[in-house]
């Protein structure tokens, strides 16, 4: 996580530096550096949401299989 922060800002800081025919201005890079991190706010939101789903949806399923599995080894030593 600090490896991908590091290289978001290496990024951000070569994009504004790169393009000196422009006149930029502090404003404008802090502007810049704001809807950055808006957009990587809103991407891990999306990802953390999505995991949650999929740790949930996967949660049941093992504890179906579980429930599974109980019942199979209960099987083999009571005979109804």
């Amino acid at each position: 996580m600090k490896t991908i922060i590091i290289a978001f800002l290496v990024l951000c800081f070569t994009a504004t530096v790169g393009n000196t025919n422009e006149k930029t201005t502090l404003n404008d890079i802090s502007n810049e550096f704001i809807k950055q991190k808006n957009l990587l706010v809103a991407h891990i939101s999306t990802i953390k949401e999505d995991t949650i789903e999929f740790q949930k949806k996967n949660w049941q399923d093992g504890k179906d299989q579980i429930a599974r599995n109980i019942n199979t080894i209960k099987s083999w030593f009571i005979k109804e």
